[in-house]
């Protein structure tokens, strides 16, 4: 399984902070994730940054293994000055 870890108003849109999903291609896994949790989801996670066992990943055609971790982390603010 791959460990899928949701952030902020995506753990928000879904209603869970993480989820397994299948092995296989990363723009699949996205897939499957924007059909099970709606348009709010999907509408985020357009903007979010992809990591796959933690470095950023933009390429959907990556083929994520068996035990990975695929990060989805939105755009944020905020913090100190």
């Amino acid at each position: 399984m791959v460990r899928v870890r949701l952030f902020a108003a995506l753990r928000e849109a879904a209603g869970v902070s993480e989820v397994d999903e299948q092995p296989g291609r990363l723009g699949d896994i996205l897939a499957r994730l924007e059909h099970r949790y709606g348009e709010r989801f999907s509408a985020v996670l357009g903007t979010a940054s992809v990591l796959v066992d933690g470095g950023r990943c933009g390429d959907r055609a990556v083929e994520v293994p068996d035990g990975a971790e695929v990060a989805l982390l939105p755009p944020f603010s905020g913090g100190c000055r």
